[in-house]
């Protein structure tokens, strides 16, 4: 009777661990501050920039483009921490059965970290030509090593600010959707996200959705597995405590 008086009162979020309350609910996607973080960093260096080459004196040129250089570096192994974050993040989209978003994001994963590597390199060819012509000539010139630097960085930072600005658009709609997991939306899945091939689908896409399905499924049936056992050991002592 007392079996039968608990299984009653299982509701769908029970067995559906998922989707209850107790740490398996919906969770945002929360590197939209990780993102405005990365690029305050790449604005601020930029102002640090433009202070050199407007404020310090022609004859601490040098010093300006050590420092220049050396906030470039910087920025580099934040970008690189910053990329990693992401990546940990959008992975746990795919485990927590968010499939589709997954793939939309994954299209973001390096981006930041290819835009800083490729002006790094540009800005170091940029540098080599510069000194290999010019030499210290170049320092009495309007196109020295600083605002070239400053150049690289102002483009740069336009092309951060809209990669960055798309992206913190999608995930912003994202966690205001606060959708379920694409396994459990039922009909409202498009055709084939969960396995069945259109006519003219793509192969290679339809594995990875089915290996996607079959991540989320066996993260799915082990938490599965842990409510029920908590179910039972809770249904056992309450039999004995009778």
């Amino acid at each position: 009777m007392v079996d039968s008086q608990n299984m009653d009162d299982i509701s769908v979020t029970d067995i559906e661990p998922i989707l209850t309350s107790s740490g398996n609910e919906f969770k945002k996607l929360k590197t939209i501050p990780a993102s405005c973080i990365h690029l305050l960093i790449a604005i601020i260096f930029l102002l640090v920039a433009i202070v050199l080459v407007f404020i310090w004196p022609e004859e601490k040129n040098a010093q300006a483009c050590f420092i220049l250089t050396t906030c470039r570096g910087v920025l580099w192994i934040i970008t690189l921490l910053f990329n990693s974050f992401l990546q940990r993040h959008h992975n746990n989209l795919r485990m927590n059965g968010f499939h589709d978003f997954h793939r939309t994001m994954v299209k973001h994963n390096g981006k930041a970290f290819c835009v800083v590597s490729g002006f790094n390199t540009i800005l170091l060819v940029n540098l080599s030509i510069i000194f290999h012509n010019y030499g210290n000539l170049v320092w009495n010139s309007w196109f020295t090593p600083v605002t070239s630097i400053v150049a690289v960085l102002l483009l740069e930072l336009f092309i951060l600010i809209t990669t960055h600005g798309l992206y913190i658009v999608q995930v912003y709609n994202f966690n205001k959707s606060a959708s379920s997991p694409d396994a459990l939306l039922g009909s409202n899945m498009p055709a084939g996200s969960l396995g069945l091939m259109q006519p003219d689908g793509n192969v290679a896409e339809l594995l990875e959705k089915q290996a996607d399905l079959i991540a989320y499924l066996k993260d799915h049936n082990q938490k599965l597995n842990q409510k029920l056992h908590s179910m039972q050991l809770t249904t056992r002592a309450s039999s004995y405590n009778r």
